[in-house]
């Protein structure tokens, strides 16, 4: 089994290689908070979530890793004064394996006119850089995850329940969709593959907005020490239902002069195509205490003011 997962990832890299048709990149899907960065530290590592550890953002990315999954994060990403993205997830030991609840807040400005349809809404710009601009129609969009993963027949496997609500104005629509995951840990390495957003689209009162149906496949290696020095490695690969396929990749370095005292720094890669103008790297850091974790990360955009992202959590 993990011989074909391997074999597929190596194959879908090679696909994501090759030179894609260029188009504009509108909302056809939604809501956008779907495919925003949902953890400080996998926004700093390309929007790649690291496998090997036991993060309860995991709830966000892989239900498979939810039977591991411990601790509480918060986070908060600052757009601008215009647009603000918060997150919340906390996970624990539940009924033989594991349980984690996250939520995703998302708020921003439109450039529509007061009354907008959702044809104006899928045709905004699907570039995260939008969120940043002043609009006159306020738009918020929310996520509630609940998950639920354990051990079965060697693999750690899970499921997670969302439930999604999308407002514009005084517009509100919402669903229910369903993520799946599998993962697990032959030798050094994490391998998991997951399927996100299975449900039915937002219907509004003029139209529908489509899920994001997303596949991911994703590797990551455990903590190599080098000297004074640990060292990890993530890849994942994402491909959306209607062809966009995003390649990324992150490394972590940690120091720790003492135990229990951690300092993390964090370099991450993302493939997206010209019509998105996010820089290709992202960076972050992290300090870990006995209990608490503090971090930060950044995304740069081709022009304009960056995004920062800072979370605490605790273990």
């Amino acid at each position: 089994m993990w011989g074909i997962m391997r074999s597929a990832l190596v194959l879908m890299l090679v696909l994501s290689a090759l030179p894609s048709e260029a188009r504009a990149q509108y909302r056809d899907r939604g809501p956008l908070v779907l495919e925003l960065a949902a953890s400080t530290r996998a926004m700093a590592l390309g929007n790649t979530f690291a496998l090997g550890f036991r993060d309860s953002d995991a709830v966000f990315y892989q239900p498979g890793l939810l039977n591991q999954a411990q601790g509480q994060v918060a986070s908060l990403q600052r757009f601008s004064e215009h647009g603000t993205l918060t997150g919340l997830s906390a996970a624990r030991s539940w009924f033989g394996g594991g349980v984690a609840l996250g939520v995703q807040h998302l708020t921003y400005e439109a450039p529509l006119d007061p009354g907008a349809s959702v044809g104006d809404l899928l045709r905004m710009s699907a570039d995260e850089a939008t969120l940043r601009d002043p609009g006159t129609e306020g738009a918020s969009e929310t996520v509630v995850s609940l998950g639920y993963g354990k051990t079965a027949m060697g693999a750690r496997i899970g499921a997670v329940g969302k439930y999604i609500e999308q407002r514009l104005g005084t517009s509100k629509a919402s669903t229910m969709a369903v993520d799946l995951g599998v993962a697990a840990s032959p030798g050094p390495l994490t391998l998991g593959v997951a399927v996100q957003n299975l449900g039915a689209g937002l219907s509004m009162a003029d139209g529908e907005i489509p899920l994001p149906i997303r596949f991911s496949l994703g590797a990551s290696s455990q903590a190599a020490q080098v000297g004074p020095l640990d060292i990890s490695g993530s890849t994942a690969l994402a491909y959306r239902l209607d062809g966009d396929l995003v390649p990324s990749l992150g490394i972590e370095v940690g120091y720790w002069p003492v135990n229990g005292r951690t300092f993390v720094g964090r370099l991450g890669y993302r493939y997206l195509s010209d019509d998105f103008s996010a820089v290709p790297f992202s960076f972050g850091g992290a300090f870990l205490g006995d209990d608490i974790i503090l971090e930060y990360a950044f995304q740069g955009y081709d022009s304009g003011d960056p995004s920062h992202r800072f979370g605490i959590g605790w273990r």
